[in-house]
């Protein structure tokens, strides 16, 4: 019996999801968001990046009671070259301040307009962005939106009709596309001191 406790134990421990803390922007400053097992084993993934531990299923409908963690494609602060397409920041719209984990819903934001900038950092200036239109060309494909992978892998978006929900009455779609991605994670987002410790 104890053979078996401690085999079914070892296997617990072996396939328990964990992925390290990593930084996110708060306003502009680093803050470390620090993922939390949920039990589901079931990562929340951006190509080659992991988020976190996904919530259960029905769990990750989002509610107005979690934070918010966002995902902006294209961005400066999480970068690959085996997966440029993947590029982000991401981005949190509170921190925790008492080290208790958090859920979090995750929204993707996705730059539709080429010719916006492609480091947010705030909350701020990504509804600002998502309230802003822009009249795309009409030679304008769908492998010319700076988020082209993205959309096509989470919203099906392959041909430039396939966004026609998302435009205004006047034809104008937001310059930045920000919507749930039906995912939910828990953690904590506590502020760090940047640099090394003060000398005693």
């Amino acid at each position: 019996m104890l053979g078996v406790a401690a085999a079914a134990a070892g296997l617990a421990v072996a396939t328990r999801v964990s992925v390290k803390p990593y930084v996110v922007y708060h306003d502009g400053a680093n803050v470390e968001f620090t993922p939390e097992s949920t039990g589901t084993h079931r990562l929340a993934r951006l190509g080659p990046w992991n988020l976190g531990e996904r919530l259960s299923l029905t769990d990750e409908k989002p509610r107005d009671k979690r934070l918010n963690l966002y995902v902006v494609i294209p961005g400066a602060q999480y970068r690959s070259s085996a997966h440029p397409e993947y590029d982000h920041n991401l981005v949190v719209n509170k921190y925790t301040i008492d080290g208790k984990p958090r859920e979090w819903d995750i929204f993707w934001c996705l730059q539709l307009d080429p010719s916006l900038h492609t480091d947010m950092r705030s909350e701020h200036d990504l509804l600002v962005a998502a309230h802003q239109t822009f009249r795309p060309a009409e030679s304008l494909a769908v492998q010319d939106f700076p988020a082209s992978v993205t959309m096509k892998e989470r919203l099906s978006v392959s041909k430039v009709d396939d966004l026609k929900r998302f435009r205004r009455k006047d034809g104008s779609l937001p310059r930045l596309l920000i919507v749930p991605a039906q995912l939910a994670v828990r953690a904590t987002a506590e502020q760090k001191p940047i640099g090394p410790p003060p000398a005693q």
